[in-house]
C-alpha cells in the first residue's frame, strides 16, 4: 500500500481490516490468501471502473486533497471532475452485473428432486447446488481441477489433483477420485514434473519447490518458468 501511495498511515489497517471482514481474503501461514469471492470483485472492478483501480488514483486523489486543504484548489470542480464520469461507470456496471447474476447450469440434475444444479457463490467461493433451493437444499463441492494427475493413482484410475477447501475455508489439494483415493496436500501442486524422479513437485516456500518423492528442492521462480513454458507448449498453434 506504502509503495504504490494508497492510503495513509492511519488506513492501512482499517482496510485489511475490510477486506477480511468482507472476506475478499483470508488470513492462511501469515499470508492474505484471495478468496474465490474476493477474485470475481477484484476482477469486476478493474473491468467496470479501471480508472478508479488505477493504483495512481488514490496518490492522485490525496494530491488533490492537499491541494485543497492548502487552498490550491477548488473542491466542487474537483468532485464535479470526478462523479459525472464515475456515475456513468456504475450505471453500467449495475446493468451488465445484474444480467451476469442468472445462474449457471452444469449439465446434471439434482440427485435428491431431480431439478437442474447450479453453479452458487458462498463463503468460500464456488460450489453446486440445487436451483430449487430453498426447497431442496443439496450440495456438492466445486472441484477445481489443476490439470496434474494424482501422484498415487493417475496411472490406474486416471485421478486428478484438485482443489478443495476445508470446513474453516483453507485451500487444500485432493484427488478428485477421493474417497476411493486419499492424496492430499496443504501445498500447491506443480503442472511441472521434478527434474530428478519426474515426481509432484509443491510449492514449499516463497522461494523453493519440492518434490514428494524423492525431496529435491529446486527454486521456486524457475519451476514456475517451465510450468508456463509447458503451459504455452501444450496450447494448440
Amino acid at each position: 500500500l506504502e509503495e504504490f501511495g494508497i492510503g495513509r498511515p492511519s488506513t492501512y489497517a482499517p482496510i485489511v481490516g475490510v477486506i477480511q471482514d468482507r472476506e475478499y481474503v483470508i488470513k492462511q501461514d501469515k499470508r492474505l490468501i484471495p478468496t474465490e469471492t474476493g477474485r470475481v470483485v477484484n476482477d469486476l472492478l478493474a473491468k467496470y471502473f479501471p480508472d478508479v483501480m488505477d493504483y495512481n488514483f488514490t496518490a492522485r486523489m490525496e494530491d488533490k486533497l492537499d491541494e485543497i486543504a492548502e487552498g490550491k484548489r477548488e473542491w466542487r470542480p474537483m468532485i464535479g471532475e470526478f462523479y459525472a464520469p464515475f456515475i456513468r461507470q456504475l450505471q453500467i456496471a449495475q446493468t451488465s452485473i445484474l444480467s451476469m447474476q442468472r445462474e449457471e447450469t452444469i449439465g446434471r440434475d439434482c440427485p435428491v428432486c431431480g431439478k437442474p444444479l447450479v453453479i452458487r457463490y458462498g463463503r468460500f467461493g464456488k460450489f453446486i447446488g440445487c436451483s430449487d433451493y430453498p426447497n431442496c437444499k443439496h450440495t456438492e463441492p466445486w472441484l477445481e481441477r489443476l490439470g496434474i494427475p494424482c501422484p498415487v493413482c493417475a496411472k490406474a484410475h486416471g485421478g486428478e489433483i484438485v482443489e478443495r477447501r476445508s470446513r474453516k475455508g483453507r485451500v487444500f489439494y485432493g484427488c478428485s477420485r477421493y474417497p476411493d483415493c486419499d492424496f492430499t496436500s496443504w501445498k500447491r501442486p506443480i503442472a511441472h514434473p521434478c527434474p530428478n524422479c519426474g515426481g509432484l513437485l509443491v510449492e514449499q516456500n516463497r522461494t523453493t519447490a519440492q518434490c514428494t518423492s524423492c525431496s529435491s528442492t529446486y527454486p521456486l521462480n524457475q519451476v514456475e518458468q517451465a510450468e508456463s513454458d509447458l503451459a504455452q507448449s501444450a496450447e494448440p498453434a
